[in-house]
């Protein structure tokens, strides 16, 4: 099932002691890797021995049953030996509970899920991240054909994506395949609201855990925010951490932070006024900075009818997104077009316009496997910038990147090409090569003989 060629090669680069120090890091992690893969398969197998024949809930019991029982696993409750969770525990030092779920979830794969399946045991997939997707479908009690249809969306972007990408791939499957029950399950969790309070450590100081709308979350984020820098202002001289802390404390007393906020009740203000509406439009009017929430819908229907992009959250059905911008005034942006006439500027400074257009084309900080949002990355010249030459500053020339990619790339030796808009090769100093684009990264670095 596996080829065996892999364990001899990756032995040989651990072994060599004339190898790069990298090359054997790149050989430790694919051993790793495959090693998890194997173990996957052996348990599968052991499953299949045990009495699941590896496909449903029928089977063969070929153990005398007297004094044995068997047990229900994964999402189709196939049957099989209750020994083999306790046998797979003791053999890997974990509890019985872990075992279970282990066996569990590679049942599920093999069955439910034969692209990611295939992924694990050619190496792209780690176990780890494909049980979590296993276990992610299960919440939602999917029939298997539905599992399928979602896994045929996830698969191809194995080893290209990483997890926190893939996992928002693997939500908006979800939702095109079954969008009904994406929005039950939306409802669901809408009611679970709560806030909690826990002692910490320090007595003097407490934990506060909620859960809000997004829509709150985004403008008690901004208000915080805003209360610090106003604390800030008046010549608090502690961390930003440190006062935003203390804002959220402030907000305790409402008295207090409209004060902060420049809203008095000589202003005009009754704080015996029933209506809240007066003060919150005053606070709105004066105080509060403008929030932002950058929703993107598809034009075309075909792919992604029921959902919306959010940026920094993920797809949510389109049903949601009133919940999601509750009352504020919306401001639509013009649609962009990636693929057309790209607009130039001969100056080094970026217009708003070409920032946009490379925010939108690429999504994602193009620095391998990187899950940032582009939009709070620098853009950088992917050929530096050189006084005199003329178009220079164009979106197949930019890409969002971080201060620290930007640095390796500038002083660490790393080469960056862009040879077509949104396409970008990276070479390290090590010489490990990646290709990174609308699929995601792609590995093309190959390992010496």
């Amino acid at each position: 099932m596996f080829d065996e060629n892999v364990f001899v090669e990756t032995g040989l680069t651990l072994a060599d002691p004339n190898m790069s120090g990298i090359m054997k890091l790149r050989a430790a992690i694919q051993l790793q890797t495959i090693g998890a893969a194997v173990e996957a398969q052996i348990i599968a197998d052991m499953a299949v021995a045990s009495g699941w024949d590896g496909e449903d809930d029928s089977f063969t019991y070929n153990l005398d049953p007297a004094g044995r029982c068997w047990v229900r696993v994964g999402a189709d409750g196939v049957l099989l030996d209750e020994a083999l969770p306790l046998e797979i525990a003791v053999a890997k030092h974990i509890s019985v509970t872990a075992a279970t779920g282990l066996v569990k979830d590679i049942v599920d794969l093999s069955t439910r899920h034969p692209g990611t399946w295939k992924a694990v045991k050619a190496g792209q997939a780690p176990v780890w991240q494909a049980r979590r997707v296993a276990q992610t479908l299960n919440r939602y009690e999917f029939t298997r054909d539905q599992a399928v249809s979602v896994d045929k969306q996830v698969a191809p972007l194995w080893g290209r994506y990483p997890y926190r990408r893939l996992n928002r791939v693997l939500q908006a499957a979800i939702m095109t395949v079954t969008p009904d029950v994406a929005a039950q399950q939306a409802a669901r969790l809408a009611e679970d609201r709560f806030v909690h309070r826990d002692q910490g450590d320090d007595p003097a100081c407490s934990y506060i855990c909620a859960r809000l709308d997004t829509a709150d979350a985004v403008f008690l984020d901004a208000t915080v925010d805003r209360l610090a820098d106003l604390l800030g202002a008046q010549g608090d001289t502690r961390g930003k951490d440190h006062r935003r802390a203390s804002a959220l404390g402030v907000l305790a007393t409402p008295a207090l932070a409209l004060s902060i906020l420049g809203v008095h009740t000589r202003r005009g203000l009754n704080p015996d006024d029933p209506d809240p509406a007066p003060i919150t439009r005053r606070i709105a009017e004066t105080a509060l900075p403008t929030c932002q929430v950058f929703v993107h819908l598809y034009a075309d229907q075909t792919g992604f009818g029921p959902i919306a992009r959010v940026e920094d959250r993920g797809p949510v059905l389109k049903t949601q997104l009133a919940r999601l911008v509750g009352h504020s005034r919306i401001r639509l942006a013009p649609v962009i077009h990636v693929g057309s006439p790209e607009p130039c500027v001969d100056a080094y400074e970026i217009p708003d316009k070409i920032r946009e257009h490379v925010t939108q084309r690429d999504i994602y900080e193009v620095f391998p496997y990187s899950a940032r949002n582009a939009r709070r990355q620098d853009m950088d010249h992917t050929i530096p910038f050189r006084d005199g030459q003329t178009g220079q500053t164009r979106p197949s020339n930019l890409g969002p990147l971080s201060r620290r990619a930007h640095r390796v790339k500038t002083h660490c030796g790393w080469q960056l090409q862009q040879p077509q808009p949104g396409i970008f090769k990276w070479v390290t100093e090590q010489g490990q090569t990646f290709t990174v684009g609308p699929n995601g990264t792609i590995d093309t670095t190959h390992s010496p003989p």
